[in-house]
């Protein structure tokens, strides 16, 4: 939507379509098309197999990592470098023209 109203590409733009190389096996060109796509392809595939191990296993694993997690990016300090790596990968798809 973003780069319908303003004409540059949005932070994300690109990630479906880098999920899409992963899982035709290009690595490179998944990670050229927008290195979130690898972070959330992780997410996508890797938290529900976690989740269900958890329940299965009446554990909370899933859970204590979301909370420390969650505690470790309000650090005022991770939370500027994720901020500056979203920029900078915003930058990058306005540069790529994507």
């Amino acid at each position: 939507m973003l780069k319908n109203i303003t004409g540059s590409p949005c932070p994300s733009c690109g990630t479906t379509r880098a999920i899409q190389l992963l899982l035709n096996n290009d690595w490179m060109a998944s990670l050229q098309m927008n290195p979130f796509g690898i972070l959330v392809a992780l997410m996508m595939f890797g938290f529900p197999i976690w989740i269900v191990f958890d329940l299965l296993f009446k554990k909370e694993s899933f859970y204590k990592y979301y909370q420390k997690a969650e505690c470790i990016i309000r650090s005022k300090w991770v939370a500027i470098l994720l901020i500056i790596l979203v920029i900078v990968n915003w930058i990058w798809n306005i540069k790529k023209e994507l």
